[in-house]
C-alpha cells in the first residue's frame, strides 16, 4: 500500500504542475484579450463619430440654405419698405422683417454651435484613428508573443500529461480520477495524515474503528468530511507526513 501512497504523492506534485500550467495558459492571453476589447470599443466609437460628423455636416448645410433663403427674404422686405403707402402695411412688413432677423440670429448661433461641435468631433475622430492604428499594431505584435508563449506552455503541459499517465499506470482509475479532483479543489493537498484520531486536512475527529481501518493500509480510504486520502502517522514520527 505504501507503493500506492508514494505514487499518489508523486502524482500530486505532477497535478500541481499541470494545474499551474493550465492557469498560466488562461493568463497568457488576458492582456491581448483586453487590448482586443479596447480595440473593438474604439472601433465602435470611431464609427459613431463618423456618423455624428455626417449628421452635423447635413445639419450645417440645412442651416446654410435656410440662412441664405432668409437673407433673400430680408433683402426683399428691405426693398419693399420704401414702397409702402399705409401705416398698416408698414407695421405688417416691419413685423415680418423682425421675425426674419430674429430667425437669422438664431440660425447663426445654431450654426456656430454646430461648427464648434463639428470641430470637437473631428479632433476626437483623428485622435481615436491614431490610437486605433497604434492598438492594431500592438495587437499584432502581442499576438505573435502570445502565440509563442502558448505554444511553449502547451508543449510543457503535454510533457506533464505524459508523466501523469506514466505515474497513474497501475493505480485504480476511479481513485485517480477522484484524487485529481480533490487536489484541484483542496489547494493542492490530496493526501493527509491522521494524528491522534484527527484528520490533518480538516481537523475532524474520526471514529477509532475508522482510524484502525486506515492504519491497516489494506485499502485507500478517504476522509468522510474533506474527501482527502488518509494515512496513519505515528505520533513518534511526525516528520513523515506526506502532505508536507
Amino acid at each position: 500500500m505504501k507503493t500506492a501512497f508514494d505514487k499518489l504523492k508523486e502524482l500530486q506534485n505532477v497535478l500541481l504542475k499541470e494545474f499551474e500550467i493550465e492557469t498560466e495558459l488562461e493568463e497568457i492571453p488576458r492582456e491581448l484579450n483586453g487590448l482586443k476589447k479596447r480595440f473593438l470599443r474604439l472601433d465602435r466609437s470611431i464609427k459613431d463619430h463618423e456618423a455624428n460628423r455626417e449628421n452635423l455636416g447635413q445639419a450645417i448645410e440645412r442651416l446654410r440654405k435656410e440662412k441664405d433663403e432668409l437673407k433673400r427674404t430680408k433683402e426683399k422686405y428691405d426693398s419693399q419698405i420704401s414702397l409702402i403707402k399705409t401705416q398698416r402695411e408698414y407695421e405688417a412688413l416691419t413685423s415680418e422683417l423682425a421675425q426674419v432677423k430674429e430667425r437669422l440670429e438664431a440660425i447663426e448661433e445654431e450654426e456656430l454651435n454646430s461648427y464648434q461641435e463639428q470641430e470637437t468631433v473631428n479632433k476626437l475622430h483623428e485622435e481615436e484613428k491614431t490610437l486605433h492604428e497604434e492598438l492594431g499594431g500592438s495587437i499584432k505584435d502581442l499576438e505573435k508573443k502570445v502565440g509563442k508563449a502558448v505554444e511553449e506552455k502547451q508543449k510543457e503541459l503535454k510533457g506533464c500529461l505524459k508523466v501523469k499517465d506514466k505515474i497513474s499506470s497501475g493505480l485504480d482509475e476511479e481513485i485517480t480520477y477522484k484524487f485529481e479532483k480533490i487536489v484541484k479543489k483542496k489547494d493542492g493537498i490530496g493526501i493527509v495524515s491522521i494524528r491522534t484520531n484527527v484528520c490533518m486536512g480538516c481537523n475532524m475527529i474520526l471514529p477509532p474503528q475508522f482510524v484502525n481501518n486506515v492504519r491497516k493500509e489494506e485499502t485507500i480510504i478517504f476522509c468522510p468530511n474533506c474527501s482527502r486520502i488518509l494515512y496513519y502517522l505515528d505520533d513518534e514520527n511526525p516528520g513523515e507526513d506526506l502532505a508536507l
